[in-house]
């Protein structure tokens, strides 16, 4: 197979689900994308090269010491202390900022599918800041060459999801649902991450290990209902988003709150670590952006939240005006959401994003579906957030007492009220047909999260350990939900990805073992390319956006005409 052929495709091949219309066997998009990676790649090369050639030819002494900028002997280690990172736009952060103590963690949970944020702000720029001080670090960008070394490595990543899902190298298998098998495995799942990886953690209602964890869980179950075709589980998986937009509403409020940190910068990380990856992932499989809604959404809700905390922010520390506040959000929300009419036309002006042009669809219902089925639960999410102090208050102040009875009673009585109000909603709304349980999931979903939230933690020793396996997964929950519908699944989650077909189980196996290490090392490769590409300059932000425009817009006019004429 030559490399002309390996991006051809057949129109059977190219007519298949996410796909309707007949498009050329490979996209200027696609193109552009391939040479920007061609031109860093071998731009690192030339650097390697360089450097070991500057190496060699450097002048060594036998204890281990370099020439210093002013001609003295500095050595290895003090060089390490000394040395400056600089980004490509000659911005220069030094190490300290890596070094630098760390402010006491709130919970900020990423958005995403992600969907959690790292709580960076607006310290650490050498550049001259204004008085008002954020509680926020910065991440110190990777050299230049690092940089180029890892557009390399996403590059790569990348090609493998072309070749899986757009190419379709591998079989698609028809995915088999039997419900021992998967609740076998769930069972095994859970078995052996609570028997080999609880861990200690801060005595903190909701800490960061918590929801760390609460996602990573919740992740499995959603892929899996994906991998297995497990229908007969769709309800369950609906909480689970609704529990996502939810840690989105608290995770936000709680970090606006808490730090007031309202920069531009730490609005373009967040839709940065939202939508970078998936927009790449979209130029290389030619799939539209609302097949991936659970970015889509996210960047509403956080864009929601923002505005809400960054609009009269004064107001924030005032418990009368932040009711007014709530009572506007609620009132937005609804005439938005509630009114069918609204819904189909404020969003239209997005249409070019949030359409999903597929013909069993009309233009705009994904998005409305899709965030009006939990069109509620970011609300809530802030509502708890804002309330938080007082819950963990009440539960302070009850651990302290003296009374170990009414401890106990206490607490039994919480959770017996909790696990009634669920075994109520289990049976009134959770056994449901799946429309029927539709209608009723925006304004029922508080129900599960908040029980599960107090059960969760209502005693020291269950909010004291956590599962680090989920927690590990919890912090990549934004890969491995794109990842999944390339890599693990085909074709828009419609069939399995076969390595090694008519092997079932062992099929299974392997296709986990490559997803999982390739949605980690997506989540790093994005974070260095936030840290490099974002620094706490918006001058450089602005130029670094102007260089990757133009890098990919200039190629892109060339290669569409040149495919208009192919």
């Amino acid at each position: 197979m030559n490399l002309v052929n390996l991006f051809r495709r057949s129109p059977t091949e190219l007519a298949f689900d996410s796909h309707t219309e007949p498009h050329y066997d490979v996209t200027a998009g696609q193109l552009s994308f391939t040479l920007i990676w061609a031109c860093c790649s071998i731009l690192w090369l030339f650097r390697c090269t360089g450097k070991n050639n500057r190496e060699s030819n450097g002048n060594r002494s036998e204890n281990g010491k370099v020439s210093g900028v002013n001609g003295d002997a500095v050595s290895v280690s003090e060089k390490e202390k000394l040395l400056t990172l600089e980004d490509k736009s000659g911005q220069q952060i030094t190490d300290s900022v890596a070094n630098k103590p760390k402010n006491d963690q709130v919970v900020d949970v990423e958005k995403g599918t992600n969907i959690v944020a790292t709580n960076e702000g607006n310290s650490g720029n050498t550049e001259k800041q204004s008085d008002v001080k954020t509680f926020s670090t910065v991440r110190p960008p990777p050299t230049t060459e690092l940089f180029l070394k890892h557009v390399c490595l996403f590059g790569l990543l990348l090609f493998f999801f072309y070749l899986c899902d757009y190419r379709k190298v591998f079989p698609k298998l028809e995915r088999i649902y039997n419900r021992d098998e998967f609740l076998f495995l769930v069972f095994l799942l859970f078995l052996v991450a609570c028997a080999f990886t609880i861990r200690p953690t801060t005595d903190k209602i909701l800490n960061r290990d918590q929801t760390e964890e609460w996602k990573g869980w919740m992740q499995v179950m959603f892929v899996w209902y994906h991998v297995f075709a497990a229908k007969e589980w769709y309800n369950w998986i609906r909480v689970y988003i609704a529990a996502y937009v939810w840690m989105t509403g608290f995770g936000n409020f709680s970090f606006f709150w808490v730090r007031k940190d309202f920069s531009l910068w730490r609005f373009l990380k967040m839709q940065f670590r939202l939508n970078f990856l998936v927009t790449c992932i979209c130029v290389v499989t030619s799939n539209q952006y609302m097949l991936y809604y659970i970015c889509a959404m996210h960047s509403y809700w956080f864009i929601s939240v923002y505005v809400f905390m960054g609009v009269l922010k004064s107001w924030n520390t005032d418990s009368k005006k932040m009711a007014l506040k709530f009572v506007a959000y609620f009132i937005f929300n609804s005439i938005i959401f509630e009114i069918p009419v609204v819904t189909n036309n404020i969003f239209k002006p997005f249409q070019f994003l949030l359409g999903y042009t597929e013909p069993e669809y009309k233009a705009m219902h994904e998005w409305a579906f899709r965030a009006g089925l939990d069109h509620w639960a970011c609300f809530f999410g802030m509502l708890c957030a804002y309330n938080y102090p007082t819950f963990e208050r009440f539960m302070n102040n009850l651990e302290k007492s003296d009374d170990w009875k009414k401890i106990i009673w206490t607490k039994c009585a919480m959770v017996n009220v909790c696990i009634i109000a669920l075994l109520v909603w289990y049976k009134e709304v959770m056994g449901r047909e799946k429309y029927a349980y539709n209608a009723l999931h925006p304004y029922t979903t508080p129900i599960p999260i908040v029980c599960f939230i107090i059960i969760r933690n209502a005693f020291p020793a269950w909010r004291t350990h956590y599962v680090e396996l989920f927690a590990w997964l919890g912090k990549i929950t934004l890969e491995t939900y794109l990842s999944q519908l390339h890599i693990y699944l085909q074709s828009n989650a419609k069939h399995f990805i076969g390595y090694i077909p008519n092997y079932h189980f062992l099929n299974f196996a392997l296709a986990t073992l490559i997803y999982l290490p390739v949605s980690y090392a997506l989540f790093n490769l994005t974070t260095e390319f936030s840290s490099y590409l974002l620094p706490n300059n918006l001058k450089v932000i602005a130029k670094n956006a102007v260089y990757i425009a133009l890098a990919f817009l200039v190629p892109y006019v060339g290669f569409t005409i040149l495919l208009a004429f192919y």
